[in-house]
């Protein structure tokens, strides 16, 4: 079947950690992310951190198997897109520059964002927004792509544990410094969404429907979402945040579900749920243990429209995503280049 989105649900146990903080709010005291929910404080790790450490991984696996990449994408500069598209349309004789200035008009868009596409897997797969300011000479319609994937916070099943440790930052001249680290232990949950039929393809597309090839070809689309797939198994494999060099976190339990879908974004079911209490008036999170189950009977009900596959460790997550790997005919790339 042709599955063109992937979605992860799981579970994480992550102890004795700094993966992510809000900052010290002018004090000397870190203070972790938080989520309050019934006037209780969960621990959170944002998407945009896991986001953030998951592109890191991509990047390496671009770069190794010889994927284009721009060094905007390399640097993981938010206006990657930017420079590409400029370059570009300096090149371009049919869309003239006026008095040193490039007007795009819509009918542009698809031009320029397979132009993106071509130059960058970084920009591709993550998307970009090409706000361009005066002086830069070019204006018009605004150059952008959305993520052809989406995060969800890591939030935990219980109440935050946290802990707090204070540190003293030496100084040559003798005046030391006192600042107060945090560290947590949890078990998190989390999901993802890989929107995999939108890798390589041109989603302004139908402004030139006489265009033959405004999309990526492909194989070169199938590179890309097995990079994709890849970068996800490691960080799930070896999860990677803030403040690691000396608080490397401990990992811990790993469970969770993939769902392949054939029809539409793939649906996935949190680890965790808000439990509402009205009587009481009581709002809490907790976990959710049917999770797994809930989308294996999805699969029963609709297997020519989903596949389900579960793990409950490293060695079943390995086995899960070549599983994916299979069911899109992909084949496991090796370090260096992609393999046949």
């Amino acid at each position: 079947m042709n599955y063109s989105s992937l979605s992860i649900s799981f579970r994480i146990g992550l102890a004795f950690h700094a993966m992510n903080n809000e900052g010290s709010g002018g004090t000397n005291v870190m203070e972790p992310r938080r989520i309050a929910v019934g006037g209780q404080n969960y621990d959170g790790i944002s998407g945009e951190m896991v986001r953030r450490h998951v592109f890191e991984n991509l990047v390496q696996l671009v770069k190794a198997r010889k994927l284009p990449l721009s060094p905007q994408g390399e640097g993981l500069l938010p206006d990657r897109g930017k420079e590409v598209i400029k370059s570009f349309l300096t090149s371009q004789s049919d869309i003239a520059a006026k008095d040193g200035k490039y007007t795009l008009l819509p009918i542009h868009l698809p031009v320029v964002t397979k132009a993106a596409m071509t130059a960058c897997t970084l920009t591709d797969i993550g998307g970009y927004l090409a706000a361009y300011e005066g002086k830069e000479g070019v204006g018009g319609a605004i150059p952008k792509r959305d993520s052809t994937f989406d995060v969800g916070w890591l939030i935990s099943e219980t109440p935050a544990i946290v802990e707090f440790a204070q540190h003293t930052a030496y100084r040559p001249d003798g005046q030391h410094n006192l600042f107060t680290q945090n560290m947590r232990a949890a078990t998190y949950g989390g999901v993802v969404r890989l929107d995999l039929g939108r890798v390589g393809y041109n989603d302004w597309a139908w402004l030139t429907p006489q265009e033959p090839s405004p999309h990526l070809e492909d194989a070169q689309r199938g590179q890309r979402v097995l990079a994709l797939i890849d970068a996800w198994e490691q960080w799930l494999l070896s999860p990677s945040g803030a403040k690691q060099a000396g608080w490397l976190q401990h990992l811990g339990q790993l469970e969770g579900v993939l769902v392949l879908s054939n029809f539409g974004p793939a649906p996935f079911r949190s680890p965790i749920e808000v439990k509402v209490n009205l009587a009481e008036d009581v709002e809490k999170i907790q976990p959710n243990p049917h999770y797994q189950a809930d989308l294996v009977a999805l699969e029963a009900a609709k297997p020519d429209r989903y596949k389900v596959l579960t793990f409950s460790d490293l060695a079943g997550l390995v086995t899960a995503f070549q599983g994916v790997r299979d069911a899109l005919d992909l084949k496991e790339a090796r370090l260096g280049g992609v393999g046949a």
